[in-house]
């Protein structure tokens, strides 16, 4: 098995329990947070495809983020070139809760720019240097970091929507 194989199974698995988890959600629900320090599930939710969109398409491909060149960014009404990393308590609270179906389309579509990725990655880009002026990470590293970040986020999501609505509801 290819790592870009491992990788894509790892976000088949990781898209499975977020669709569970987001299913039937409300936008009352998707805003809800447990205290106001804490992220809803549309926060995360558009936080992790933000950096997907950031890593998989700027940085590895060179290309403009989808959050700009398909206009979600304008449809979001959310930040220009931010992601949601390290937000204070003020910019938390100021963050506009998009619509959550607008959220899962821009997650949508991030997401198959995501597995065209993969499935065409060249073997060889794996070790490649992704920003040599920059740091160390190879392509590689970038594709696990942000593979195991979805995964956690998931994770994350996956237990707000259990906190409101209970185990398997």
């Amino acid at each position: 098995m290819q790592l870009s194989e491992a990788l894509i199974k790892s976000l088949e698995q990781s898209q499975g329990y977020l669709a569970k988890a987001l299913d039937g959600l409300t936008q009352k629900e998707a805003e809800w947070s447990p205290s106001p320090e804490s992220n809803s599930i549309a926060f995360i939710l558009w936080h992790m495809t933000r950096v997907e969109d950031y890593y998989f398409i700027r940085v590895i491909q060179r290309q403009t983020e989808l959050y700009e060149a398909e206009g979600w960014r304008e449809k979001l009404d959310t930040p220009v070139k931010d992601t949601g990393f390290e937000y204070s308590l003020e910019q938390l609270r100021a963050w506009p809760v998009p619509k959550l179906e607008t959220i899962r389309g821009y997650h949508g579509s991030v997401r198959k720019e995501t597995l065209a990725l993969l499935n065409s990655i060249a073997p060889e880009r794996i070790s490649e240097l992704v920003r040599p002026d920059r740091s160390s990470d190879t392509v590689g590293d970038i594709l696990c970091r942000v593979v195991t970040e979805i995964a956690l986020h998931t994770g994350q999501i996956a237990y707000l929507r259990g906190v409101q609505r209970g185990i398997n509801k």
